[in-house]
């Protein structure tokens, strides 16, 4: 096995687990706004914009998270520079190279999780029933 397969085999899991993560984020959200909802319902909101609500939530937060780790992968990058060559001495110069596309496709990939796992939660708080979410006491 090489070390970019075991490396991608140990990404997927992780991948996995941080999209469950959003959507637990996401439920507990729901549940916090729940008179909101109601409330919003009752005064003539739709399903399709209480759906629009939390999954612009849902993306937002994935995209805030795509771009942590694209900073912190920047930062990084730059500190094993300067540990390379600075107090290692393993090399003269380690120049550090960030491609715009591989950018590009993390945040559009950060975008594809916030859709793929706030789908669920953005679906149950648009069916709630209005009556029934004023109703409940938080």
């Amino acid at each position: 096995m090489k070390l970019r397969d075991a490396i991608i085999a140990g990404v997927k899991p992780l991948l996995f687990v941080s999209g469950i993560g959003i959507m637990n984020i996401c439920l507990v959200s729901v549940g916090e706004k729940t008179r909101e909802i109601g409330l919003r319902k009752s005064v003539g909101a739709k399903r399709i914009n209480i759906f629009y609500q939390f999954l612009t939530e849902s993306i937002c937060l994935c995209l805030c998270g795509g771009v942590l780790g694209i900073v912190g992968g920047w930062a990084a990058a730059h500190g094993m520079a300067w540990l390379a060559v600075r107090i290692v001495l393993v090399v003269d110069a380690w120049p550090v190279v960030l491609s715009l596309q591989w950018i590009l496709i993390s945040v559009i990939f950060s975008i594809v999780m916030g859709v793929g796992f706030g789908v669920y939660p953005a679906i149950r708080a648009a069916q709630l029933s209005p009556i029934d979410a004023l109703r409940t006491e938080n």
